[in-house]
């Protein structure tokens, strides 16, 4: 049931780039808003199309009001680096200092894992806080995500002491309880991104603490069609050279009949690669012309019936 993801604080919703993922993560944010959840919908890597989709101009590392009970973020490390020094360093007015950042580009190239370890932080930093009843990240896409989710546990394991060791230890917690925090892969039904998805999902089993909780599989053309159909289209096909145009559209009409045999094949191998532990949901292609907001619409409500 789609109460019992619901009921997770923190959501990763995870895969490559063009497969429709900030699609999902605005809709399974706006879903739990309409269900009365105070949720923060979370941009990563900053190209802004969360909240252009939801109405919103520009976002920022505040949370903007996108709707009712939904809220929007932009992460940005350093805006990240200037709280964190704020709340655990005790360093006031930090983020007026005009050289922060020139020291945090320093930092972080002589350190690798500073960038995410912020942006990992600041998450679980929101979840331990209580702001928010959920929060859905749009991460970056594949296997940026994996050094993302992985740093708590890299970083925790380099630096045994002090101030460093105990925040990695209570984000550990958070990510690796699975009633907190978990991921959602999302892919489409053709192979390459069915390949890459399966790969992704391998990595965050054995590279992060993160539990991997289910799929989505987007953009999947739905068929074939029902024998009353074909028998209609094989009396059809009678007339194909009398009437100028109908050949065309006979051969539209094999070609989505094809495409939807290969994403039911596909859509099958994912579903058997994955195991049958995991829940996997599908969304159909939606053709013609849909405003943001529609779409983001139509895809709630599949998720609210496809989704646990």
């Amino acid at each position: 049931m789609i109460e019992e993801l619901l009921r997770k604080r923190l959501i990763f919703v995870t895969g490559k780039g063009g497969v429709g993922k900030s699609t999902i993560a605005a809709a399974l944010g706006s879903l739990g808003a309409r269900r009365g959840l105070k949720v923060l919908l979370v941009e990563v890597d900053g190209k802004g199309d969360v909240g252009s989709m939801l109405g919103l101009t520009e976002t920022s590392f505040t949370p903007k009001r996108a709707a009712e009970n939904l809220w929007v973020m932009e992460m940005d490390t350093e805006a990240a680096l200037a709280e964190y020094l704020r709340i655990y360093v005790k360093v006031p007015f930090i983020s007026k200092f005009p050289g922060l950042g020139k020291i945090f580009d320093f930092v972080s190239t002589a350190a690798p894992g500073v960038r995410e370890i912020l942006v990992i932080g600041k998450l679980c930093y929101e979840v331990r806080q209580n702001t928010y009843d959920l929060i859905v990240v749009d991460p970056p896409a594949s296997g940026h995500v994996i050094s993302q989710l992985g740093v708590a546990g890299d970083v925790g394991q380099l630096i045994q002491l002090g101030l460093v060791k105990n925040q990695t230890e209570w984000m550990l917690e958070i990510l690796a309880d699975p009633e907190r925090s978990v991921a959602l892969l999302v892919a489409t039904p053709e192979e390459t991104p069915i390949e890459e998805a399966l790969d992704l999902a391998g990595r965050l089993r054995a590279e992060t603490p993160v539990h991997l909780e289910g799929a989505v599989v987007n953009r999947r053309f739905v068929g074939p069609m029902a024998s009353v159909e074909t028998e209609v289209v094989d009396v059809i096909r009678t007339f194909g050279d009398s009437i100028a145009g109908l050949n065309e559209v006979l051969a539209a009409s094999d070609l989505f009949e094809r495409i939807c045999d290969r994403h039911d094949r596909n859509l099958r191998l994912f579903i058997d690669q994955l195991g049958p532990s995991l829940r996997v949901a599908t969304v159909g292609e939606y053709f013609g012309t849909l405003e943001a907001q529609e779409l983001l619409d139509e895809v709630a409500e599949v998720l609210e019936v496809e989704l646990w």
